[in-house]
């Protein structure tokens, strides 16, 4: 059971080695918040995030390493299905030390260095990191299958649930008045 909840989540680096090239790993189970998600698919909230860790001490500053497995759902945006399943998102962050900061302001400039994270104190937030990787590997329209076929357009029905000869008489609009007709001369 996770008891550290996703939102405000943080990883305590005191215990990496300083030497260059010395890692170490972390497991974590983290609560899903309610809002980890996009319109069209979101982590289950209250659902465990259980999230895997190597940070790396570097000569320049600490790389992040990390995976996230998180329980997913939606519904197919063809056939309106709901999807559930296990969503694995993989992140990598290099935290820069501000001295090696400055060293880079002073050899190249401004340009290409505000962009860079900063490792600040002993401590690396995890929501945001984690926030954005899951949130930004959802797909845009998540599908049930890759080839789902969808739902009829005229009766509303799924396409793999009607057989193969469906179809609907559709009339042109400006022979309705005729077909009308028709259908009174049958009777």
């Amino acid at each position: 059971m996770a008891d550290r909840q996703f939102n405000g989540a943080i990883l305590d680096i005191r215990t990496l080695p300083a030497e260059p090239n010395q890692e170490r790993s972390f497991h974590l189970d983290l609560v899903a918040p309610q809002d980890l998600g996009t319109v069209v698919m979101e982590v289950v909230p209250g659902s465990v995030v259980s999230v895997d860790i190597t940070v790396r001490s570097l000569v320049e500053g600490v790389l992040f390493e990390g995976r996230a497995d998180s329980q997913v759902r939606s519904e197919c945006v063809r056939c309106l299905e709901p999807i559930e399943g296990v969503e694995t998102t993989e992140v990598s962050q290099m935290f820069f030390t501000a001295e090696a900061i400055a060293r880079m302001r002073e050899e190249h400039g401004e340009e290409g260095v505000e962009d860079l994270e900063v490792l600040e104190g002993d401590e690396i937030a995890l929501e945001p990191i984690f926030r954005d990787a899951i949130v930004t590997s959802f797909p845009f329209q998540p599908l049930c299958k890759p080839d789902c076929r969808g739902l009829c357009d005229v009766c509303g029905k799924k396409w793999e649930d009607l057989p193969s000869d469906h179809m609907h008489e559709v009339i042109d609009p400006r022979f309705a008045k005729l077909a009308a007709l028709l259908e009174q001369d049958e009777k």
